[in-house]
Parts: structure tokens; C-alpha cells; sequence
């Protein structure tokens, strides 16, 4: 059965986070504070380990080449922007 799940981030630079495979990630956004991916995942299928980095604007040191720009948030104000990536291949 398909459904929307959400799935907070921790703020690291690299993490993995288990959801069923096949899960399409729809947006990034802050909820209370923290940082958040919703997905649309697909509840009968196993559970696999995804990989997210979360980077700061300035510090973007990573290959485009690999990696796929899933969203951006914006919290303290404006004061910090966060960029959310995974790569390329688990997409």
C-alpha cells in the first residue's frame, strides 16, 4: 500500500536512514526545527538503507556528478540554508 512517510534528518553531513525500497522522495522542508524528507513509500516492499547529505551554502564540497540535489531549507530566519543530496545511484 502506498503512503506518504516522513522522515527526519539529523544534522550530519552524511546519514543513512532505512525506508522501503523504491521510495520516492516528494519534498524537503523543516517541520518544528528540524529538517524533514517526505517520501512516498510503498509499505508492502522491504526495508532498504538510503544514504543523505546534508550540506551548507559555502561549504558545497561534494561532485555534482554523483550526487542529486533533493531540496534546500532555509531556517533561523534566514540566517542558514541547508541542502539536502543523495547519490545518483539510489535514486
Amino acid at each position: 500500500m502506498s503512503r506518504i512517510y516522513k522522515y527526519p534528518l539529523q544534522l550530519t553531513k552524511i546519514q543513512e536512514i532505512e525506508m522501503p525500497r523504491g521510495a520516492q522522495v516528494i519534498h524537503v522542508g523543516v517541520q518544528a526545527n528540524t529538517i524533514c524528507l517526505w517520501a512516498i513509500v510503498d509499505t508492502a516492499c522491504p526495508v532498504e538503507r538510503r544514504s543523505f547529505a546534508i550540506l551548507a551554502t559555502g561549504h558545497l564540497n561534494f561532485n555534482p556528478e554523483i550526487m542529486r540535489h533533493l531540496g534546500s531549507v532555509i531556517m533561523n530566519e534566514g540566517a542558514l540554508v541547508w541542502h539536502v543530496f543523495e547519490p545518483k545511484e539510489a535514486s
